[in-house]
């Protein structure tokens, strides 16, 4: 699944909103606005990073491997990818 997916199909069955979670992020030291966390979910900006990604789980309830897997997949060049998956 691409990390888009993930992290949307976890905001919807978090109930929360994109500025809810913000907030929490907040508390986590994580400052993002929720326009960064929109394009995160339509896949119109690459995977966030490692501190974000972690602080992304524990809010919404992902399991942090499965979001940070997603988001090195999409990261990682496609002749590189390959060359791991053989």
């Amino acid at each position: 699944m691409k990390y888009s997916d993930i992290l949307r199909k976890s905001i919807i069955e978090s109930d929360l909103s994109l500025a809810q979670i913000t907030r929490r992020l907040e508390k986590k030291g994580v400052n993002i606005d929720k326009s960064y966390l929109s394009k995160l979910q339509n896949g119109k900006i690459n995977p966030a990073g490692e501190r974000i990604n972690d602080a992304i789980s524990e809010v919404l309830g992902i399991d942090k491997l499965e979001l940070k897997v997603a988001a090195y997949r999409e990261k990682i060049p496609k002749d590189v990818l390959e060359k791991l998956i053989l």
